[in-house]
């Protein structure tokens, strides 16, 4: 009876083996170090306990180092028939981890109700990230175009303006992301990026646009 149960183990094990290797003998995989930094507008809406919701309006530095997997999933027979032929495009796979690190700053809320106003702040963050996504190669010109949705983790180091006070808070952070090479290894990209920081004094809720060069080596 013990064999019977190592062999039903064995079996998810020897199917995941098979998988994997008829990915690789039948589909194209690459893999390339990238860089990536941005600059944008930020927009906060802060939420505490003791006063009514402030809204907050900044900036925002962001910096991504990742290892970018590309998965075709056509044979390289096919890609290179299709690039004889001057079809017109393919599709990639991108899976992407890596991390996040970012610097924002906010200026004071707006007045509240009470007459009182949230401070300013800034605060620094980094933490795992991974990126999924579609990228869609032109074969003729191997012009490239990728769709990335992003998801992180991070720890963030916050202080507020001209004071001594300091916290330390966790986020979700999600984005957005198109990308379009305009070199062989530069690209242009836009993001949205949506941040839920788990602040000491309160919950806040960050937004904004992104743009910057991602560069894949």
């Amino acid at each position: 009876m013990n064999m019977t149960i190592g062999k039903a183990k064995a079996k998810p094990f020897l199917f995941l083996v098979f998988m994997v290797c008829k990915l690789g003998a039948t589909q194209a995989i690459g893999a390339l170090p990238a860089l990536e930094f941005g600059m944008g507008f930020a927009y906060a809406r802060t939420k505490v306990e003791s006063a009514a919701t402030g809204y907050h309006h900044g900036w925002n530095v962001s910096a991504d180092a990742n290892w970018l997997f590309r998965i075709s999933l056509e044979d390289e027979n096919l890609i290179k028939a299709k690039a004889e032929k001057e079809t017109s495009s393919r599709v990639n796979i991108i899976f992407s981890p890596g991390l996040h690190a970012q610097y924002i700053t906010m200026s004071a809320s707006n007045w509240l109700p009470d007459g009182s106003r949230y401070r300013a702040w800034s605060s620094i963050g980094l933490g795992p990230e991974l990126n999924l996504g579609l990228e869609f190669t032109n074969s003729m010109t191997m012009h490239k175009n990728g769709f990335l949705f992003s998801m992180a983790y991070l720890a963030s180091f916050s202080n507020y303006t001209q004071t001594t006070l300091y916290s330390a808070y966790n986020s979700w952070f999600l984005k957005v992301s198109w990308n379009a090479r305009i070199d062989n290894g530069a690209a242009f990209f836009a993001a949205l990026p949506l941040e839920y920081a788990f602040r000491a004094d309160g919950n806040s809720l960050l937004s904004g646009l992104v743009i910057g060069m991602r560069y894949e080596f």
